[in-house]
């Protein structure tokens, strides 16, 4: 798998190789085809959003490790699934909702994902998608972009998303 990463705060992106994961569990793998670039990628690469006033917001206190790879526009074909997974398209184009949660507190569980209070996101916490390849946790994060061009669909991840609430009656 090839990855373009950020191994060191305010550099350029350093190319990586290595194995191509394999879905465990509810995991989906995608083979990617398009990933937007964010404004919010390029403060991340530097390390940290400015605040103004000398204020730093930095990244390793939002739990950014590095190496990291972001991207948290992604598009792809799904590949491959954990074997919990059922009734997924193979082959079919998706984009992915990058804001995930940790997977495990009383919020994800309800899946109320946006509410986690330690979120794990695509491109941020979890790999993302300046890659060939990335593996998905779960299929709810996949949306299908039928009748839109993909090339548009994929900054829709953060931009036609940031304003998501989750209806619950």
């Amino acid at each position: 798998m090839l990855s373009y990463d950020v191994v060191e705060w305010g550099k350029p992106l350093q190319r990586t190789e290595r194995e191509t994961p394999k879905p465990k569990g509810t995991e989906v793998l995608l083979k990617l085809k398009y990933c937007g670039v964010c404004h919010s990628d390029v403060h991340i690469r530097d390390g940290y959003f400015d605040l103004g006033g000398g204020k730093r917001l930095l990244m390793q206190d939002r739990g950014i490790q590095l190496p990291a790879t972001l991207g948290h526009e992604p598009y792809g074909s799904i590949v491959a699934t954990g074997p919990e997974v059922v009734d997924v398209p193979m082959g079919a184009d998706r984009l992915v909702y990058p804001w995930t949660g940790c997977g495990a507190c009383p919020r994800c569980c309800d899946g109320l994902d946006n509410f986690c209070a330690a979120p794990r996101c695509v491109g941020l916490q979890r790999p993302g998608g300046y890659a060939d390849h990335l593996l998905v946790p779960h299929p709810r994060y996949l949306i299908d972009t039928a009748g839109i061009d993909p090339v548009w669909a994929a900054t829709l991840a953060c931009s036609g998303l940031s304003a998501y609430l989750p209806y619950r009656s």
